[in-house]
């Protein structure tokens, strides 16, 4: 693998969508072989994915997200927590917003995206666990084991 350029990136998170990151990325170790072995690893892999994706497809899948109950806390604040992402994967996604500006005439900040890309990833990682996702653990080790694939 080869060094990438990495920027530190603050992201507003809204905790129900913080645990649902937490909870995607351990699903995501035992279902999903391509999943990084790290939760920066696997929030880079998301908003890369995201940003991919179509101005029409993004603003699809917003509607979707809009009612999801990560998004409501009515016990804990949202607050803001910096990661080291590739600049790479921060340009697709500066890219990602200004075609969705131009295209479809929605806003977003970087957060915004964020949450979007991450709760749609954590359907994914749902789907492929086939239950619903194990609860957020209190921290994440820096390298959680992960199954080993059969065969």
């Amino acid at each position: 693998m080869t060094s990438q350029t990495t920027v530190r990136v603050g992201l507003y998170w809204k905790p129900g969508v913080w645990d649902l990151a937490r909870s995607a990325y351990l699903a995501d170790l035992d279902t999903d072989a391509d999943s990084p072995g790290s939760f920066v690893g696997w929030l880079a892999q998301v908003l890369e994915l995201h940003a991919r994706r179509s101005p029409q497809q993004r603003s699809d899948l917003a509607a979707t997200c809009e009612e999801h109950p990560a998004l409501v806390s009515v016990t804990r604040r949202s607050f803001n927590r910096s990661h080291p992402l590739p600049e790479s994967t921060m340009e697709a996604v500066d890219a990602a917003l200004v075609a969705d500006r131009q295209e479809m005439g929605r806003m977003l900040a970087r957060s915004a995206f964020a949450q979007e890309a991450v709760i749609v990833a954590a359907e994914d990682a749902r789907r492929r666990l086939g239950r619903s996702l194990p609860p957020p653990p209190q921290k994440l080790s820096n390298r959680p084991p992960r199954r080993r694939p059969a065969g």
